[in-house]
């Protein structure tokens, strides 16, 4: 081969590291939006976790047991805790997408998400109104449920 030959090969190897460098940059810096893919992930991920949950009878009896105002105070701390790794952790490739400017628009699909299929976990299973047999005991269980529920739809999406 001539020099020359060899100088050109050399600068097109050169041109095509440079490509392939911005690529990498911009895909490792690129955030997602939330998307219909990521609500079904949360949702597989709160099933996966919701309903064995929700067939124990350690649950049931907790959640008898446990005073309401327990229950609400759980679910608070709950959501606190999600908010503030999703608002302050650097999850993936999450884009922070905000509703009214300060809530977290994974943090409200998540925590809707886990705890409907809590609810529907319970129901599905026959647990209420066969066992569970009060509107506030069910809810006392949803909370419960709602707390593994919301691990497994963070994880699975997060994991992605």
């Amino acid at each position: 081969m001539k020099k020359e030959e060899i100088e050109r090969i050399e600068q097109e190897l050169h041109q095509i590291e440079e490509q392939i460098d911005a690529i990498n940059r911009k895909l490792s810096t690129e955030e997602a939006d939330l998307k219909l893919a990521d609500i079904v992930q949360e949702a597989a991920g709160a099933v996966l976790l919701a309903f064995p949950f929700a067939a124990s009878e350690d649950v049931w009896e907790l959640s008898q047991k446990m005073s309401v105002k327990h229950a609400l105070f759980l679910l608070l701390l709950a959501v606190a805790g999600l908010y503030v790794v999703i608002r302050y952790g650097k999850i993936g490739n999450w884009k922070l997408q905000k509703l009214g400017g300060f809530l977290p628009l994974r943090l409200l699909t998540i925590t809707a998400i886990s705890f409907t299929v809590s609810a529907l976990s319970l129901l599905i299973l026959g647990v209420y109104p066969s066992v569970i047999n009060s509107p506030d005991w069910f809810f006392k269980a949803s909370v419960l449920v709602f707390l593994f529920s919301t691990m497994g739809s963070f994880g699975l999406d997060a994991a992605k």
